[in-house]
């Protein structure tokens, strides 16, 4: 039943039109709108970067069976296997009954909320040391999506991904919504100087999440939200001051290895 679930995940032919896709299109965008004009469009630490976007999907695949696995035995246990992978594919219950876009939307925007705390959370001084490592680019583009601890990625990503699943949405409904937010993730992770206007309290902007990114104190702890920003206005983290785009980025002081895959895996253990 795992097996069959997960065989829809992309395989690394897809993941190379994915990323090739996305180098082309952010490299003519950084040119038009820029946040931070003179930014390479390649970074010492790039290749670290892509290394993420390979190596850490092919190790959540385990974790996510692991969770699935325990996921099964608590909420259907003694249930026939032909009807667990029913419903792990096609969803159930009240949830799992509503059109697919409804689902979809849903899921959205709970895994939204959910997230906006994981990632406060992260920010605690309890587990700050690995979600350091994605805050630890000088220089945030596009690839820097990626650049996630794999413990911080199965505490909050894969963990949600897999609830969603057991609450009784479809597999088609959540990756309806993961492909959505990958592509999301890029675009506000890019050097793009959009604030989307008017509309910068409904949906996250590249300048909304560059300024979580900066150095300064003022930004790093705010703009939690992955899509929805009215979640850092209604809770009090919401900052965007006018008329300024961020500038530095990084965590300074850290002595996280820029261009080390192995070291950025290590650091946390050692400074943790």
């Amino acid at each position: 039943m795992l097996q069959t679930s997960l065989s829809v995940i992309s395989s690394a032919e897809e993941q190379l039109m994915w990323l090739g896709g996305f180098f082309i299109v952010f490299s003519i965008l950084t040119k038009i709108a820029p946040c931070n004009p003179g930014q390479p469009l390649w970074r010492k630490s790039s290749l670290t970067d892509i290394g993420y976007y390979f190596i850490i999907p092919v190790l959540t695949r385990f974790v996510r069976i692991a969770y699935i696995s325990v996921g099964v035995a608590l909420v259907f246990h003694g249930q026939p296997d032909g009807d667990i992978t029913d419903h792990i594919l096609h969803g159930y219950g009240p949830l799992g009954a509503l059109p697919l876009w409804i689902q979809a939307a849903l899921i959205f925007l709970i895994s939204d909320v959910i997230l906006y705390w994981t990632h406060r959370w992260f920010h605690g001084k309890t587990l700050w040391h690995w979600h350091a490592i994605h805050h630890s680019p000088p220089q945030v583009d596009w690839l820097s999506t990626y650049r996630f601890h794999p413990i911080n990625t199965w505490l909050s990503f894969t963990l949600v991904d897999t609830l969603m699943l057991l609450a009784g949405f479809s597999l088609e409904a959540v990756l309806i919504m993961g492909t959505f937010n990958m592509m999301y993730s890029a675009m506000v992770h890019a050097n793009l100087n959009w604030t989307f206007g008017p509309f910068k309290y409904c949906f996250a902007s590249p300048v909304f999440h560059r300024w979580h990114h900066t150095a300064q104190d003022e930004g790093r702890d705010k703009n939690f939200a992955p899509t929805f920003p009215l979640l850092d206005v209604v809770f009090g983290t919401f900052y965007m001051p006018e008329g300024q785009l961020p500038q530095h980025y990084g965590v300074p002081g850290s002595n996280i290895p820029e261009n080390s895959f192995l070291g950025q895996m290590l650091w946390p253990f050692r400074h943790g």
